[in-house]
């Protein structure tokens, strides 16, 4: 790894353990970075009852699992691309395979499987964390380098960034 990849991926390192502290949704939801080894990004929730889907089941809102796939994700993006850059969700698509209960702490494993110049490719899986259930599987596709020439309506472009 040269230096200045060392220093990049220092950085989006950096960005990963900072993204509970920084970003309002992640830590209004309670997510951790767990760990950053290469491409891969695992996560943990802690459910609140208040994630629950009812009031009378301790099964978390399917959401919650569809935010942690999304987070972690994003997260593997930088991971994988060793830079930190503007980055959007261009398509996510989970799989639920069973019910996520709201006694058992959530973990999302997310890989970044191929990058283009403009696309990054994750996959992400769910698990509980007690017993390593399989929970959920995602697989995401992110628009990297997203900031640049801005279109209004009636097809105007509109400078800055």
């Amino acid at each position: 790894m040269t230096e200045s990849n060392r220093a990049q991926h220092s950085d989006a390192v950096t960005t990963a353990w900072q993204f509970t502290e920084q970003v309002p949704h992640g830590r209004d939801l309670g997510m951790q970075v767990v760990s950053v080894n290469g491409n891969q990004v695992c996560m943990r929730l802690t459910p609140q009852p208040w994630m629950f889907a009812e009031e009378d089941t301790q099964e978390i809102c399917t959401s919650v699992l569809y935010s942690l796939a999304d987070s972690a994700g994003g997260l593997a993006v930088f991971a994988g691309a060793l830079e930190l850059m503007p980055i959007a969700t261009l398509d996510l698509r989970m799989d639920y395979l069973r019910p996520a209960i709201g006694d058992r702490a959530l973990l999302a494993v997310a890989t970044c499987r191929h990058l283009t110049d403009e696309v990054a490719f994750i996959h992400c899986d769910i698990l509980s964390e007690s017993d390593s259930a399989l929970l959920a599987t995602a697989n995401a596709t992110f628009m990297r380098n997203t900031q640049g020439q801005r279109f209004q309506a009636g097809g105007r472009k509109k400078e800055g960034a």
